[in-house]
């Protein structure tokens, strides 16, 4: 789908941003800091007015504004969850009912949120969904985070759950991480009380969190083929730019392709969350499903064209290949999956 001028204004804002202020220097000094989180940068971030634009009942900006930046944030490696807090204060209780994102909105107290993916988590609540115990092997922003959402089965139904980290029966622990940019924190709970969000919310919460995350995807795609692209360029061999070279350039080509339906299709799940919600979860679990392969085979084939350079540490390549790597992890395509998706293709709404 085409962005409109308004889009492309807030598309190229974000750009100039992260081109300024997100550098893989600042990326790389972010590696290699204990410091969890970096307030200058958030601060910085802020004075662009995104909160003001996403959050509230008369914010401008919804779904597929929030595509947008998640395809920025990914481009750049954006190390903070700025995407995942906006999501879940400012775009998610706009698409419930009044009363249950007034009682959402209450259980957040304002206070900074992080996500768990659902096949990070495996919980399990009473009867009255209530308390929950389990584990959560890992969730987005959860190193600076006070709540956390996360997926529980309730009476055989998904649903979505808010607990505080400083809640009875929560214990955390430091998680490893593939993307080295990311602090991960690992969760346990033991008749933890939550608060439970109701099916149709919970389903919607998911499908906005998979559109975000193809987003996010299609940005990590998107800039791995730039950086390579700028490189075959003026990277000689025999005396002529390697981009010259037929085996580089239908490499490119065919992740340039595969790149760009990806970016098509998020654009159209961002804008189905709202404007189609029939088309909500089919449009959003093929974008996610899509993205998880695209990225790492996006990112596989630049580091192939990037020759030996590519399998150097000093490369920023790497660290788009790990980010590409850590959203195939969270959003795995299993049998399950691509059955559900086959099943919500064929199946009428």
């Amino acid at each position: 789908m085409e962005l409109t001028q308004d889009q492309i204004e807030l598309q190229d804002l974000l750009r100039g941003f992260f081109a300024e202020h997100v550098t893989s220097a600042v990326v790389r000094k972010r590696i290699e800091s204990p410091q969890l989180e970096q307030r200058e940068l958030l601060d910085l971030l802020s004075q662009l007015g995104l909160r003001e634009g996403f959050c509230g009942p008369e914010a401008p900006y919804g779904a597929p504004e929030l595509g947008i930046l998640a395809a920025e944030c990914g481009a750049f490696l954006m190390p903070e969850p700025v995407c995942e807090r906006l999501l879940c204060e400012g775009v998610f209780p706009r698409l419930v009912g009044a009363e249950e994102a007034a009682a959402y909105t209450a259980s957040l107290e304002g206070k900074p949120t992080a996500v768990a993916p659902r096949e990070c988590c495996s919980l399990k609540a009473d009867a009255k969904g209530k308390v929950v115990s389990g584990e959560i092997a890992w969730c987005f922003g959860g190193a600076d985070a006070e709540l956390v959402l996360a997926v529980v089965s309730v009476a055989g139904a998904e649903r979505v759950v808010v607990f505080s980290k400083s809640a009875a029966g929560v214990s955390e622990e430091i998680a490893s991480s593939l993307d080295l940019t990311v602090r991960l924190r690992r969760y346990t709970l033991k008749k933890t009380p939550v608060f439970l969000l109701s099916e149709s919310a919970s389903a919607t919460f998911l499908d906005l969190v998979e559109v975000m995350k193809a987003s996010e995807a299609y940005g990590v795609a998107r800039r791995a083929l730039e950086v390579t692209c700028e490189y075959v360029k003026t990277r000689e061999q025999f005396g002529v730019p390697v981009g010259g070279f037929q085996a580089v350039q239908q490499k490119l080509a065919d992740s340039y392709a595969a790149s760009e339906s990806l970016g098509a299709l998020a654009r159209f799940a961002a804008w189905a969350v709202a404007s189609s919600p029939e088309q909500r979860a089919l449009t959003a679990r093929a974008a996610i499903s899509h993205a998880t392969e695209v990225a790492s085979a996006v990112c596989e084939s630049c580091i192939q064209c990037l020759g030996g350079i590519g399998f150097t540490w000093e490369h920023d390549i790497h660290l788009y290949l790990r980010r590409a790597k850590m959203l195939a992890i969270a959003f795995p395509n299993s049998e399950a999956r691509s059955a559900e998706l086959i099943g919500r293709a064929v199946t009428p709404a």
